[in-house]
């Protein structure tokens, strides 16, 4: 069933190879992030489609090391189902698998895709109103004051890579003390203060430390430890950071003592799904320095000082 897709793709041209295999395609990029496919990503998503209108096997595993979770809503409801159809070919599955709507009206009909992978043991359920990006975890945090498992919290944006939940575990496994994500900042500090969000870099290396901002958006893995912490400060990021989860959770690891390290060497950038860019929070965030204010609402003088004490550690490698 896949070669006769794969064929019409090849043979229609970019733009009629995404209507065959179920998603938009823009001629130009919708926002600063490039979210237009690579003939290799359709080919990958022509696969994924498959799987979903085709496979029967669980999404998740008994003896899954961690819990998955994400949140979606708006428009984005209909392509969502391609993050996690990625996760769900993955090395290794969740032992649970959910998907939070931040929307009420989302909570109808929905979308076919979905309900296939519902079937195979995708939890979906609503989440209250108002916790905008917070949905992708909170709920699941609130659940219970003592968490067994770690949470790994994903985008409903990104196609992920077969090793994504693997390298993650494997990574909690043998560090089971911090935050370990694909993608992290380095922050910069200067006089003992934070730069701004838009001049940090990369973070590179593996070591931990609390100047590495770990971001949800390639996935991250949270101790047991980070997510009983979560729960105590309550819904404390209404007021402080409503629109940057990734914020509230890193100033509330560096609050606790937990450090953040990435599990590769070079901080790591999956494929957009196609045509989601263009609702993202990037340009009021990044581009409107909504991060700044937010940072300086989440974090309290002595994380700062972690912060830049770990930087200058940093620095000091590097220039010796």
């Amino acid at each position: 069933m896949l070669e006769p897709v794969l064929r019409r793709a090849r043979s229609a041209g970019r733009r009629s190879a995404a209507r065959v295999i179920g998603v938009p395609l823009q001629e130009h990029p919708t926002s600063a992030q490039d979210d237009r496919p690579t003939p290799e990503l359709l080919r990958e998503i022509a696969r994924l489609r498959l799987a979903n209108l085709t496979s029967r096997a669980r999404v998740v595993d008994p003896r899954g090391e961690a819990v998955v979770t994400m949140t979606s809503h708006g428009e984005r409801i209909r392509l969502v189902w391609l993050a996690l159809e990625s996760i769900a070919r993955g090395e290794r599955l969740p032992r649970r698998l959910v998907l939070f709507l931040d929307e009420p009206e989302l909570a109808g009909p929905l979308p076919a895709p979905l309900r296939r992978l519902q079937r195979r043991g995708l939890e979906i359920r609503p989440a209250a109103p108002g916790l905008r990006v917070h949905a992708k975890y909170w709920p699941h945090v609130a659940s219970t004051p003592h968490h067994d498992l770690p949470l790994t919290v994903a985008d409903d944006d990104m196609v992920y890579p077969r090793r994504w939940l693997r390298v993650l575990t494997d990574a909690h496994r043998s560090r089971p003390g911090l935050v370990h994500a694909f993608r992290a900042h380095e922050m910069q500090c200067a006089d003992g203060a934070l730069r701004p969000y838009h001049l940090w870099m990369p973070a590179s290396g593996t070591a931990p430390s609390f100047a590495h901002f770990g971001t949800g958006v390639s996935g991250q893995i949270l101790p047991t430890a980070l997510l009983d912490r979560l729960h105590e400060r309550g819904e404390a990021f209404l007021e402080r950071a409503p629109r940057a989860d990734d914020i509230w959770i890193n100033a509330t690891a560096v609050g606790a003592g937990i450090r953040t390290a990435q599990v590769e060497e070079q901080s790591r950038n999956f494929p957009f799904v196609p045509a989601t860019q263009a609702t993202g929070l990037y340009q009021l965030n990044v581009a409107g320095r909504e991060n700044d204010r937010q940072l300086a609402q989440s974090l309290e003088p002595g994380d700062v000082a972690r912060i830049c004490a770990d930087f200058a550690t940093i620095q000091a490698a590097r220039e010796g």
